[in-house]
């Protein structure tokens, strides 16, 4: 029970795209997720947008990796929360410390699942980002 009222706290709260994106698509580049619909058409997403973007990636999933486990533990409804909120204002900072907006660092995620290559192209300037 304590577990489904933790998710039921997650998806009200505002970053929770964030959080979910990181869990679903791991910086190794194995991915198992169905098609997401994109409002940016892959083409559109170039070299220069994805490197801000793989920064940023790199942040988010370093903040959700901190968090995730602190979270799990908590115990406490309020303090999940506050974790929570917690977690997803840094990595909402992280994607605009990178130059990014939250809608724009969505969509350029969406339009990676739903790109093969864009996918690969994404994983080569991964690995070359500190």
């Amino acid at each position: 029970m304590k577990m489904n009222r933790m998710i039921q706290r997650c998806k009200s709260l505002r970053g929770f795209l964030l959080i979910g994106s990181v869990l679903i698509f791991s910086p190794v580049g194995v991915v198992n997720a169905q098609p997401v619909e994109s409002q940016a058409p892959s083409g559109q997403i170039a070299g220069e947008k994805l490197e801000p973007f793989a920064g940023a990636y790199k942040q988010v999933s370093e903040i959700n990796n901190t968090y995730k486990q602190r979270i799990v533990e908590a115990g406490d409804p309020a303090k999940t929360e506050a974790l929570q909120e917690e977690a997803n204002q840094k990595m909402n900072q992280a994607v605009k410390d990178h130059g990014l907006t939250i809608e724009g660092y969505n969509e350029i995620f969406k339009a990676i699942l739903n790109d093969e290559a864009l996918k690969e192209e994404f994983m080569t300037v991964l690995n070359k980002t500190q």
